[in-house]
């Protein structure tokens, strides 16, 4: 079983800037193993045979399953505190952890292809990650990172 301890602090702290209302963690969900949850935003995360489904709901109800696929655990903390990082502090986003690594372009050594449901992003044969094109692009840079790495990074 996961550790979502690390994941549950980083939602209570970013999820004030991406939705309204309290911040709330459940592992008491019928779709998925365990969901962040604001008044108006929700992220459920599911386990499957080939690694982690992030499924999102926005402010207006609407989900979208599949908004992020991981191949392990460690790269599904890295993904979803980075995304809940620049989701929550758009001088992030607008600079060093998203505008700045998606004018480079693809991470050197990151082997990307396009698949039905977005570009994957493949660091090793281990490791691997289906996202859009643009969280693709900035994560390609990220994943090899360690997780202490993105948190230094967000938080810095």
């Amino acid at each position: 079983m996961a550790d979502f301890s690390r994941l549950s602090e980083h939602w209570h702290r970013w999820a004030p800037g991406i939705g309204g209302g309290k911040a709330l963690v459940s592992t008491k969900c019928n779709d998925c193993v365990i969901l962040f949850s604001t008044d108006d935003y929700l992220v459920h995360l599911r386990s499957e045979r080939h690694g982690w489904i992030v499924d999102t709901v926005n402010d207006r109800g609407q989900r979208s399953n599949g908004t992020a696929k991981l191949s392990n655990f460690d790269l599904t903390e890295k993904y979803l505190i980075w995304d809940w990082a620049t989701t929550a502090r758009s001088d992030l986003a607008s600079g060093p952890l998203g505008a700045d690594l998606a004018k480079q372009g693809y991470a050197p050594g990151v082997n990307v292809s396009k698949v039905d449901t977005g570009y994957e992003i493949c660091l090793n044969d281990e490791c691997s990650a289906i996202l859009s094109i643009v969280n693709a692009t900035i994560f390609s840079h990220l994943m090899s990172k360690s997780v202490d790495e993105i948190e230094r990074l967000v938080t810095s």
